[in-house]
């Protein structure tokens, strides 16, 4: 038979698999519903049994009173996740073990749209949401991963406690995630990002999986970290040299690619520092010899830039840009600089134009 098909969005409270009979069974069967070779609900000897069950369907699960009198061995699930979708069997066995009846069911689980947590950058830290059930198997392991655009990941938990030490996780998020203690017993899988960054912006997705690496449930949390007020320099005209600061918190590995451009009103590449040197050659022509950096900026975490010889047409929004050598974004800030003073050039054609005036 064709299998029944249901679908139900994410965050329902229940929802019911179908099974219906019209012939008399014996008394003494056994009903196993199953999903991904774990057991669902079990009911056997004219009871549940909820021992029989795998842990994560635990409390999750209901049959009706006396299925064999109202011949309904329909199946509530509660509690629902994405990780829910997939094919459901409900089988009937006799006291010998031979099957009587058997169903199935796919079941549809469709995702809401992800939760959105706002912050604006410089804030110390954020909390990505993500409550459930306590009732887990007891070895599960936890990931969280940076799923939009670029796949890095970001935290995991696994045998109870976080696994810092964990070479998977990408060198950018070291020592800046967390999760809470104790989380299998409270069901808190919460993940804590410090330190927060423009390009920390992204949908995170957090995975919990079994012993044996099935996913037992998921959720994704898209991060919106919004830039703080553009930091802003003025200095006037005729100064030797202005400083555009820049000071990295957070840790930077070696091999960087650090971008200054000028990105408003037009854009020009300003000051180019790659494998551990500066790269004039990757200069806008307007900028050699007038920009300057300090030394070692990885040791120091100053990529602060010194513009010289300074022009009224260096006003404009400043954007340093620090890469790592897989091309990946890794921090950014802009400076916007506004260079006081007189246009002589206009000023000369003004007192020409008057002079023809009064002299013609």
């Amino acid at each position: 038979l064709q299998p029944g098909v249901v679908e139900v969005s994410q965050g329902k409270e229940s929802v019911l698999l179908p099974f219906k009979i019209t012939a008399d069974l014996p008394q003494e069967v056994r009903v196993e519903w199953t999903h991904n070779y774990m057991k669902v609900h079990v009911y056997e000897s004219g009871n549940n049994q909820p021992d029989n069950q795998d842990q994560v369907y635990r409390g999750r699960t209901e049959m009706n009173n006396d299925p064999l009198k109202t011949k309904d061995f329909s199946l509530t699930l509660k509690d629902l996740h994405l990780t829910n979708s997939g094919v459901y069997t409900c089988t009937v066995y006799n006291k010998d073990g031979d099957i009587l009846l058997q169903k199935v069911i796919i079941l549809s689980v469709r995702a809401l749209q992800p939760e959105v947590v706002g912050v604006t950058q410089g804030m110390k830290f954020v909390l990505l949401p993500f409550k459930t059930t306590p009732n887990l198997p007891e070895y599960i392991t936890v990931e969280w991963r940076l799923t939009a655009y670029k796949h890095m990941k970001v935290h995991a938990y696994e045998s109870g406690r976080d696994q810092p030490d964990n070479l998977d996780q990408d060198q950018v998020y070291r020592g800046r995630t967390e999760m809470k203690e104790d989380s299998l017993r409270t069901g808190d899988f919460s993940l804590t990002l410090k330190d927060l960054q423009l390009t920390d912006s992204g949908v995170y997705t957090c995975t919990v999986y079994n012993k044996d690496g099935l996913m037992l449930l998921q959720k994704s949390v898209t991060l919106r970290v919004r830039e703080y007020q553009v930091e802003m320099v003025e200095v006037t005209q005729g100064k030797e040299s202005v400083l555009l600061p820049f000071k990295a918190t957070a840790d930077l590995p070696q091999d960087i690619t650090v971008k200054w451009r000028l990105t408003e009103p037009k854009h020009m590449m300003v000051h180019a520092y790659e494998s551990g040197s500066n790269q004039p050659d990757k200069q806008d022509e307007e900028y050699r010899g007038r920009t300057e950096t300090n030394e070692d900026p990885l040791r120091t975490g100053d990529l602060s830039l010194t513009l010289k010889d300074l022009r009224l047409t260096d006003s404009g929004v400043y954007t340093c840009t620090i890469y790592n050598k897989d091309g990946l974004m890794l921090t950014q800030k802009s400076v916007t600089l506004s260079v006081r003073g007189e246009c002589n050039s206009c000023l000369s054609k003004l007192n020409e134009n008057r002079s023809e005036e009064l002299y013609p």
